[in-house]
């Protein structure tokens, strides 16, 4: 009896050795940071609107809101490339100038995430404006193999690049701006 409890156990363990080995996507965390020579006011007008992102970020062609500021709010995001992606606005709180996002629904060809959330937050720094994007993000393939371009590193580049593009460009409008 205790050799087939043996076996039967050693034969459980083997089957499902390879679902224990095996696992989901984790999140990937990006953050960016950037320092802007200028008064947080005027960067919150640019970086506060939440559907005026494009008016900022070069690899927006266009981005508009519904509802404006409201939580509740749905942007859409058309990218340089055409493709359009879909996010909603969770918080926006103009003392503390910074808003929350998420991904809506998803689409690769715009950027490799099956999902994201973000938070956007402007604070004074020494030298004027502190600016942080961060997020929390899974891999566009949420499979246990999943191909390069839709891997971590795929989502986690993508959205360094993304969030890196945007703050450079917003650093040169706040700066440039009276």
């Amino acid at each position: 009896m205790l050799t087939r409890f043996r076996t039967g156990l050693t034969t459980l363990t083997l089957l499902l050795a390879p679902v224990a080995m095996a696992h989901g996507p984790t999140p990937q965390k990006i953050v960016a940071t950037i320092d802007i020579a200028a008064p947080v006011d005027r960067v919150w007008v640019l970086a506060g609107d939440f559907g005026a992102i494009s008016r900022w970020h070069r690899g927006l062609k266009s981005s508009e809101s519904s509802n404006g500021n409201q939580p509740g709010a749905r942007r859409t995001l058309v990218f340089a490339n055409g493709e359009v992606l879909h996010e909603d606005l969770d918080a926006w709180d103009a003392d503390k100038h910074e808003y929350q996002y998420r991904m809506s629904e998803a689409n690769v060809k715009a950027l490799p995430a099956s999902s994201y959330s973000a938070i956007l937050r402007v604070s004074a720094a020494e030298q004027g404006t502190r600016v942080e994007w961060k997020s929390r993000a899974y891999r566009g393939d949420t499979g246990n193999e999943p191909p390069e371009s839709l891997s971590d590193e795929a989502v986690t580049q993508a959205l360094q690049q993304f969030f890196a593009t945007g703050l450079a460009e917003l650093k040169a409008k706040a700066e440039a701006a009276p």
